[in-house]
């Protein structure tokens, strides 16, 4: 499974603005993509606030975010591979 982990700084002001865009633009557009499994929103209330989503995938997501540049200051993208952890 593959993570694709994105992050953005909210624009001072625009916190519930940036996070409604997220819920209504991002994540629909994600688990509309073909091969995404799960989305997860994650937020920060402190200083800087910033969202974060996490979206699950059973393939290399194709995937591409255009952020309004009036709700966040930066914003960038990882995709993280899983691996199982080795008890012994």
């Amino acid at each position: 499974m593959i993570v694709r982990m994105w992050e953005a700084t909210v624009v001072p002001g625009q916190y519930d603005a940036a996070v409604e865009w997220v819920r209504r633009d991002l994540v629909k557009r994600a688990l509309f993509t073909a091969g995404c499994m799960a989305a997860e929103i994650l937020v920060h209330e402190g200083t800087p606030e910033s969202v974060v989503l996490l979206t699950r995938w059973d393939v290399a997501p194709v995937f591409e975010e255009d952020p309004p540049e009036d709700l966040f200051v930066r914003a960038r993208a990882q995709h993280l591979q899983t691996l199982r952890p080795d008890i012994a």
